[in-house]
């Protein structure tokens, strides 16, 4: 443990925590716990940091020694079109090597940067409309894309992980982060009344509040959680749209949803509310808005 003036703060470590997403994870942490960065680069913040890469165990091993638990945000994100063969080998042996190195120190926490792209939907794939609305951890999974793939195959080495027992893993599959430089290429895409995309997103400052949320949730030791906002990122019903998209509706398990809020998202954010105690506070027409 760490003292911090009068109180003991725990330790966290985020690999990763110097990039696009890490900057706002780092960011929220740092008002409740004390926070270690393991990254290639610095952080703009002033706190402890390591450079190192997530390949290389030894150097976890060194750097996680004495830290309380870990967020692995490290990764290759579908946004830079690396080659296939690099998704997998620096997501999956990355992941692997972090909960590793956990494992032998006894850092009872980890905490996972999935992405909603492991069930496959976020390919817009003619061939694999969702099964139902709206869609839940529960849904078939159908990833072909490397980076895809490479986020399924996370969540297995997790849970592989968590049945030898002594570690608690929870993978977070946010939605597309809604950074800044995200809103205008998203307002486009909409335009395009032909696309097939299914118009999810998370705030950057939600996301960070999940990450949170899944450090500090008691008496779950593994889940998979969709990290959404509650409505959609397109000025237009819901049901509009997708069937316009998909020339049919899928299942409506929970029609309320949709007759509630014409807006809301296809995915289901109800478990990470329900087991982490997140609860989305962005709203997509309140965003725009404010860029007119």
């Amino acid at each position: 443990m760490a003292t911090t003036g009068d109180s003991l703060r725990k330790i966290i470590a985020v690999t990763g925590g110097s990039g696009r997403l890490g900057q706002y994870v780092v960011k929220q942490l740092m008002h409740t716990f004390d926070v270690k960065v393991l990254d290639l680069k610095r952080p703009p913040q002033d706190l402890p940091y390591a450079e190192v890469d997530v390949l290389d165990l030894a150097a976890l091993r060194r750097e996680l020694a004495g830290v309380d638990a870990v967020i692995h945000l490290a990764a290759i994100d579908f946004d830079l079109q690396a080659s296939p063969e690099a998704y997998i080998h620096v997501n999956v042996l990355g992941t692997w090597n972090v909960l590793q190195a956990a494992h032998e120190l006894g850092i009872r926490r980890v905490v996972l940067c999935s992405s909603v792209s492991a069930c496959g939907l976020s390919e817009a794939n003619p061939a694999f409309a969702p099964d139902y609305l709206p869609i839940d951890e529960a849904h078939a999974r159908y990833p072909v894309q490397a980076y895809s793939v490479s986020k399924l195959i996370m969540e297995e080495i997790a849970q592989s992980f968590v049945r030898r027992g002594d570690i608690e893993v929870l993978c977070l599959r946010p939605m597309m982060v809604l950074i800044p430089e995200n809103i205008q290429p998203t307002v486009a895409r909409a335009a395009d009344i032909d696309t097939r995309w299914l118009f999810y997103y998370i705030s950057p400052e939600d996301c960070a509040r999940a990450f949170e949320c899944a450090l500090t949730a008691r008496d779950v030791k593994f889940g998979v959680f969709f990290i959404t906002a509650e409505d959609s990122c397109r000025d237009e019903p819901t049901l509009v749209w997708l069937q316009r998209a998909l020339g049919k509706l899928p299942e409506i398990r929970d029609k309320q949803r949709f007759e509630k809020n014409p807006y809301a998202s296809v995915f289901d954010g109800s478990q990470a509310r329900e087991v982490l105690g997140f609860t989305p506070t962005s709203n997509w027409r309140e965003i725009t808005l404010t860029r007119r």
